[in-house]
């Protein structure tokens, strides 16, 4: 399983995980008591789209058996320090990263036009994106890829499906 935390700011447009401390799993945690409410949690803002990880899952296995869209394909690429591949829904970006790598060493800030990514005090990106994100989708992971190490799996959700980026970070 995987519980995380964020502070999402609207008005500043800032997206950033925090940290999910022991007192934060307690169920009568005020997030908790909040989630609980009608409306409370989830960050969903009204959408009409999946209510849960199960419908969310359901409708990704359905874009992915019909083919995904419209760029006709998947591209790829390199960066500096980073290999990119994108598709109509999202824009991956994997950083080789120290074997010793935790995610509290990570700091990635999501915003709807720009991207900082930091691991241990080092900026690894710091820029424009190609397209609108979809913020409050988008994430990252720290991987373990067999005999190569560690990666850093940054994956930004593009706000208009379908729509191939010209470039991905400058």
């Amino acid at each position: 399983a995987f519980v995380g935390r964020c502070h999402d700011d609207e008005i500043g447009d800032i997206w950033e995980r925090v940290d999910f401390t022991v007192e934060d799993a307690n169920p009568r945690a005020a997030w908790c008591e909040e989630a609980r409410k009608h409306g409370g949690g989830g960050g969903g803002g009204g959408s009409s789209g999946p209510r849960s990880l199960t419908g969310l899952m359901n409708q990704n296995a359905g874009a992915i058996t019909n083919g995904g869209g419209n760029n006709g394909g998947f591209d790829a690429g390199e960066g500096d320090g980073y290999k990119w591949s994108q598709n109509d829904e999202e824009v991956e970006l994997r950083f080789p990263v120290a074997a010793g790598t935790k995610a509290k060493y990570v700091k990635v800030n999501f915003a709807r036009t720009t991207l900082k990514v930091i691991v241990a005090g080092q900026t690894l990106v710091n820029g424009e994106l190609g397209g609108n994100a979809e913020v409050e989708d988008s994430t990252w992971t720290i991987e373990d890829i067999k005999h190569k190490g560690k990666e850093l799996c940054v994956t930004i959700c593009k706000k208009e499906e379908g729509r191939t980026w010209p470039f991905v970070l400058r």
